[in-house]
């Protein structure tokens, strides 16, 4: 029984594909885009371009400045794999810290309206709520002034 999900759960299970709007028009990317589990987030790693110029992968569990990985396009099946295999790492970090992530990031640094969009320089984040909370302390004045 330990095994199914709530209804609730499955539902709000999704891709959200990256999207800007030009001119009234909206243009939705093709690879980039946000996933609430990590089944749906490998689906965009599979199919992102190879002619990305790279992918920035956030390799630690830190909420300011993580370290990360950069791949270098072209981005071919074996670089996918060990993508995959830092963010399936990443997702058993965060567990083990106590703050599960809740939705997985892909997205291109130029957005999704750009003329050589599959050629952009794309990164890999995580949010969590701790991650989350983090955000909206800094915005807030919590820890001093930004500048």
């Amino acid at each position: 029984m330990k095994y199914i999900r709530p209804y609730y759960k499955f539902l709000s299970e999704k891709i959200e594909m990256d999207s800007t709007y030009i001119n009234g028009k909206k243009i939705e990317s093709s690879w980039a885009g946000s996933a609430d589990s990590l089944k749906d987030f490998i689906k965009l790693i599979d199919n992102a371009p190879e002619t990305l110029e790279y992918i920035k992968v956030t390799s630690s569990t830190a909420s300011f400045a993580p370290d990360s990985e950069t791949f270098k396009g072209p981005i071919n099946s074996s670089k996918k794999r060990k993508i995959i295999k830092i963010v399936k790492d990443m997702e058993k970090a965060f567990k083990a810290k106590g703050d599960a992530i809740t939705s997985y990031r892909f997205n291109s640094y130029y957005g999704a309206g750009g003329k050589n969009h599959h050629e952009d320089p794309a990164y890999i984040d995580y949010r969590t709520k701790a991650i989350d909370q983090f955000g909206k302390d800094m915005s807030s004045g919590k820890y001093g002034p930004l500048d």
